[in-house]
């Protein structure tokens, strides 16, 4: 069965050159057949998506604002994260406590190190953006308010009770982002949930759609 990759050996989990290169021979057929799975798809996706566009439909996809820690975004690129030594998250992502849950959510995705994130010039944000829009026309980025600030839980903790605010540069990042694609940004802000002033003043800033729910109204 397969494991998280912090529990893989050591050596493969830290991507030391080496281990990767014995592990990428050793597992080449079963790289080669998905990659082939991947081409496949990639090229049924792309008939699907050239109709769509022949007769006028536009395709919404949709990016979450976090990424799985068992992830291939997070085992490859570890520094980008709040990771320990082990790559095990040190802080996780969460709302806190409201009225639809005395404890908040814990959901538990290791946080970005936004530090890292803007020496790169959030390159890493503008490779999955690209790679996303080559796959559909428009995107709505998930928990939109975790890019004004998130709620930052230590690890240890059961729930999402004892956590704080963390401010995140989310102005930054969709200046970097602008200059990458534009300034009309093909990006629908999901703002749903309590939002406060920052959250609508980044949004509109950036001249991003946000969302309403009908039965919410």
């Amino acid at each position: 069965g397969s494991k998280p990759w912090t529990e893989w050996p050591r050596d493969v989990a830290l991507r030391e050159e080496v281990a990767m290169a014995e592990v990428m021979s050793a597992f080449a057929t079963e790289i080669e057949e998905a990659k082939a799975l991947q081409y496949l798809f990639h090229r049924q996706w792309t008939r699907i998506r050239l109709r769509a566009k022949e007769l006028g439909i536009v395709l919404i996809g949709d990016i979450p604002i976090f990424a799985a820690h068992d992830s291939a975004d997070v085992w490859a690129n570890r520094d980008l994260f709040h990771l320990d030594k082990n790559g095990n998250p040190t802080v996780v992502a969460g709302v806190p406590p409201d009225y639809f849950s005395a404890t908040g959510q814990r959901w538990g995705n290791p946080l970005y190190d936004w530090e890292k994130h803007a020496q790169t010039g959030f390159a890493w944000w503008k490779l999955r953006l690209r790679q996303t829009l080559s796959m559909v026309d428009l995107v709505r980025i998930d928990h939109f308010r975790g890019f004004a600030a998130y709620w930052e839980i230590p690890a240890g903790e059961e729930t999402a009770v004892e956590g704080r605010w963390v401010e995140a540069p989310g102005d930054a990042l969709f200046e970097a982002l602008k200059a990458g694609f534009g300034a009309n940004l093909p990006i629908i802000a999901e703002d749903l949930g309590i939002i406060t002033p920052d959250v609508v003043a980044l949004r509109d800033k950036h001249g991003l759609p946000g969302m309403k729910v009908m039965q919410f109204a």
